[in-house]
C-alpha cells in the first residue's frame, strides 16, 4: 500500500505542541498491517526542527516535507495579529494552500489513500478528485463550540458568548464548504461523526474508537495500604477547571474522613494552589509539573480522576489512564467515546458530591472497585487496540 499523509502538524510519538501523536501511532501500524510505504507533507505547525523531523523519519521509516504556511499568515502570528482573524469567514489554517507542485508530486505517486490530518485541511481533498480520500477530523470543531454555548459558566458575558457564536459559525461554515460525499471523514467520537452527518447530509462520516499510544499491561491491579492513591492528571485548565474545582472543594470538606484513607498527587502544570490547599486542610498530597517516564508515573497510583468539563471526541489521558490499570472516576465528558461502562469497568459521576460518595463507597470495597479497575483495562486494551483501528480505517477504503 501506498499513503500519502497531508497533516497540520508533524506526528510525533506524544502530541507536542499540536494534536500530533494520532497519526505517529496510525502511521506505525499501517504500516506493519500492510508493509505501506508513507510519505508525510507536513505544515509543521508543531513547529519541530530539522534535527527532529529527522528523527521522526528514521522512527517510522517514512519520508516528511516540510510545507510552507501562507506569507500572510506568518506574518499574522509573527507580529501578534491572530485577533485578525475575526475578519475571515473561515478558521485560520483552512487558508493554507498546497502549491501545484506538491500536488503534482502526489499525484505522481499514484497512492492507494490520500490521507489528510486536521479539519482546517478537509478542503485539500478538492485537489484529488477520483482519489481514494480519508480526512481525520478527528473531533467536530463545531460540535465543541455548540456545546461551549449550552455551558451557563462559559457564557456569563457577551464577550464569551460572541466568542464562541463567532468560532462556531466559522468551522459550521468551513464544514459544510468542504464536504463531498467520496471522502470518508473520520471520527474518534460518535457525537462528533454524528454532529458533522446531521449538519452536511451526504457526508460518509465514520466513528473509530481512539487507538492507544503507550501502556504497559504487566502492572498488578491492586490498591496501596494503609491509603489509596489517588491522581489527579493533564493541565488544570479551561477544560477542567470549573469541574475540578468543584471536586477538590468537596474533598476539602471532607478532609476528617478521607484523610486516612486516600492520599493525593496531581500530575501536571497549574494544580499548585490545589495542592497546598488540600496539605492545608490535612490530606498527605504531592504535585509533579512533569514526569520523566509518564507511564511509569501512572502506574504508581491507583485512582485516577478527569473532572472534564467540556470537549469532544476522546480524551488521550482518560485512555491512558485506563490502559495502565487505574480505576477512572470521571465525568461524562471525560468517559465519552471510551469502551467502558459505569459501574462495571468505570466509575462516572456528574459532580463533586457524586465524587465524595463514590470515594466513601471505593474505601469500603477495595477489591471490587480493584476488579472494576481490571475489567476497564481489558476492555480498553482489547477495543481500541491500535493496529486494529488502523487495519479498519485503511482497509475499509477498499
Amino acid at each position: 500500500m501506498k499513503l500519502t499523509l497531508i497533516s497540520l502538524s508533524t506526528p510525533t510519538f506524544n502530541n507536542y505542541r499540536a494534536a500530533s501523536a494520532l497519526p505517529y501511532h496510525l502511521i506505525a501500524s499501517v504500516k506493519k498491517s500492510f508493509s505501506a510505504s508513507v510519505e508525510v507533507y507536513s505544515y509543521n505547525i508543531n513547529e519541530l526542527n530539522i534535527a527532529m523531523v529527522g528523527q521522526i523519519e528514521k522512527e517510522l521509516n517514512i519520508t516528511i516535507h516540510l510545507l510552507d504556511k501562507p506569507k500572510w499568515l506568518k506574518i499574522m502570528m509573527k507580529l501578534h495579529l491572530v485577533f485578525l482573524r475575526v475578519f475571515l469567514k473561515y478558521p485560520l489554517y483552512s487558508y493554507c494552500s498546497l502549491p501545484q507542485k506538491h500536488i503534482d508530486s502526489i499525484k505522481s505517486t499514484h497512492s492507494d489513500i490520500i490521507w489528510i490530518y486536521g479539519e482546517e485541511l478537509a478542503g485539500h481533498s478538492k485537489y484529488f478528485d477520483g482519489s481514494k480520500c480519508i480526512v481525520t477530523m478527528p473531533d467536530s470543531e463545531s460540535l465543541y463550540y455548540y456545546r461551549m454555548l449550552r455551558q451557563p459558566w462559559a457564557t456569563m458575558n457577551l464577550l464569551q458568548i460572541m466568542k464562541y457564536s463567532f468560532a462556531y459559525w466559522q468551522y459550521k461554515g468551513l464544514e459544510s464548504h468542504i464536504c463531498k460525499g467520496d471522502v470518508i471523514y473520520h471520527f474518534v467520537g460518535k457525537e462528533d461523526a454524528d454532529f458533522f452527518k446531521s449538519m452536511n447530509g451526504q457526508a460518509n462520516s465514520l466513528f473509530m474508537r481512539h487507538p492507544l499510544y503507550a501502556y504497559n499491561s504487566e502492572k498488578i491491579i491492586k490498591f496501596h495500604q494503609p491509603k489509596i492513591k489517588l491522581l489527579f492528571t493533564g493541565r488544570y485548565d479551561f477544560y477542567c477547571q470549573h469541574g475540578s474545582d468543584d471536586f477538590l472543594s468537596e474533598l476539602a470538606k471532607n478532609c476528617n474522613v478521607l484523610s486516612s484513607y486516600f492520599e493525593i498527587t496531581f500530575l501536571g502544570k497549574g494544580w499548585v494552589g490545589w495542592n497546598e490547599k488540600l496539605h492545608e486542610a490535612g490530606f498527605q498530597s504531592q504535585h509533579i509539573s512533569f514526569a520523566p517516564d509518564y507511564i511509569a508515573e501512572l502506574q504508581n497510583h491507583d485512582i485516577q480522576v478527569n473532572a472534564i468539563d467540556v470537549g469532544t471526541g476522546t480524551k488521550g489521558k482518560v485512555l491512558d489512564g485506563i490502559a495502565n490499570g487505574l480505576l477512572i472516576i470521571g465525568t461524562p465528558y471525560a468517559l465519552e467515546n471510551i469502551s467502558v461502562k459505569n459501574g462495571e469497568s468505570c466509575v462516572m459521576v456528574s459532580n463533586g458530591i457524586d465524587f465524595i460518595q463514590s470515594l466513601y463507597v471505593i474505601k469500603n470495597n477495595v477489591s471490587l472497585y480493584e476488579s472494576i479497575a481490571k475489567k476497564g483495562q481489558e476492555k480498553v486494551l482489547l477495543e481500541h487496540d491500535t493496529k486494529d483501528i488502523a487495519k479498519s480505517l485503511f482497509g475499509i477504503i477498499n
